[in-house]
């Protein structure tokens, strides 16, 4: 039985890749260049990091996309439907929930505007300075530290790279995506809408 969750959050607890796309692809188009949203939804769902480095955009441009992004998506980015009811029911039975993330502290902003603070342990960001993953630094920190027994703990996120996380600790682990992959993952299900299916029978 699974009583440990840990999570990713873009693209898995909340809908935001939808902002990151936009102003990515506004901010190329300010600088007279075109790009096809379609390819920049497929970079975003790698890493932003692999996004960057294909499109070979500057620090400065770095640095003032993460600035767009965050004032847009605290007014656009919402969970997915049926997160905030998979949450309470899991966390009614006793789970504890976790978040892995390689964004920054404005996860806590948008969690505390839709009142969903109160169901997370931990919240690992980019400034606690763990190894990104695939690497397994930061899940293994949160099952040590929370005594977690593996074959009870469970990693969520869209990317292979945060199954490769989860497994890489030893823990089950769940991919969420619509296009067929090979994988690492335990389970796989096709969209978050999905996840009640799975950790709720």
């Amino acid at each position: 039985m699974l009583k440990h969750f840990i999570w990713d959050f873009d693209g898995t607890l909340f809908d935001t890749y939808p902002v990151l796309v936009d102003v990515f692809v506004e901010l190329l188009e300010r600088e007279g260049r075109t790009v096809e949203r379609e390819q920049v939804a497929e970079l975003m769902a790698i890493s932003a990091k692999t996004t960057y480095e294909t499109f070979g955009v500057s620090e400065a441009f770095i640095l003032n996309y993460k600035q767009q992004k965050m004032m847009i998506e605290q007014e656009q980015s919402e969970p997915f439907p049926g997160i905030r009811e998979l949450l309470e029911v899991l966390s009614t039975r006793g789970a504890t929930h976790h978040i892995v993330t390689h964004r920054g502290t404005s996860i806590h902003a948008l969690l505390a505007k839709h009142e969903l603070t109160h169901h997370f342990q931990d919240v690992l960001t980019a400034p606690d300075g763990f190894a990104r993953k695939p690497d397994p630094e930061a899940v293994t920190y949160l099952v040590n530290r929370h005594q977690m027994a593996r074959d009870e703990t469970i990693m969520i996120g869209d990317r292979e790279l945060d199954v490769l996380a989860g497994h890489r600790a030893g823990i089950k682990t769940c991919l969420i995506s619509n296009r067929p992959n090979e994988t690492v993952a335990t389970y796989t299900v096709t969209s978050p809408g999905r996840l009640k299916e799975l950790l709720l029978t």
